[in-house]
């Protein structure tokens, strides 16, 4: 199991947070999301990446057209759909289906939201990347990643080192 954390902003303060726990490699990412998000309203959704806890690859079509909101998939490193392939086909049965899903993504856009800084790359769902675009340049206040992702990165780093057993000699 792996923590999954969802964050949300008001502007650029903490406004609640949640915690939910998905499979490694199964495709639970998707239902625990909605679970997440219910009751509760957003204006558009962050997401690092599309992958979480190995390959429990998120159905953001699915997403967006039950939530009816924009999605920003963001990536700080380029996305290798090549070698995301290859590991599908090599290690699960059903890679035509999480196969799919990354494919649904569309185009993945790049993007360097502080300048002098390294690019970010993301994909856009419901939204123009044009407007992508100025939401991530919005919400990139401490670093080039939007503020959302990071403290969701932040908090859910933690939790992970507070499951683990730690003893210092």
């Amino acid at each position: 199991m792996a923590s999954l954390v969802a964050v949300w902003f008001s502007g650029l303060r903490i406004n609640d947070v949640r915690l939910g726990m998905v499979h490694v490699d199964q495709l639970d990412t998707t239902d625990v999301i909605l679970r997440l998000l219910s009751r509760r309203r957003a204006d558009i959704i962050f997401l690092s990446g599309a992958s979480f806890a190995g390959f429990n690859i998120v159905d953001c079509r699915r997403l967006h057209n039950v939530l009816h909101i924009p999605m920003i998939i963001v990536s700080r490193d380029k996305p290798n759909n090549a070698s995301v392939k290859r590991a599908l086909k090599k290690h699960f049965p059903d890679w035509k289906t999480r196969w799919r899903l990354v494919r649904e993504l569309g185009r993945i856009h790049v993007f360097a939201p502080k300048p002098c800084e390294q690019p970010l790359y993301f994909e856009a769902v419901g939204i123009s990347a044009a407007n992508a675009k100025t939401v991530i340049r919005a919400y990139s206040t401490t670093s080039r990643v939007p503020e959302p992702i990071r403290v969701a990165g932040i908090l859910a780093k933690g939790l992970a080192l507070a499951g683990n057993e730690l003893r210092f000699h």
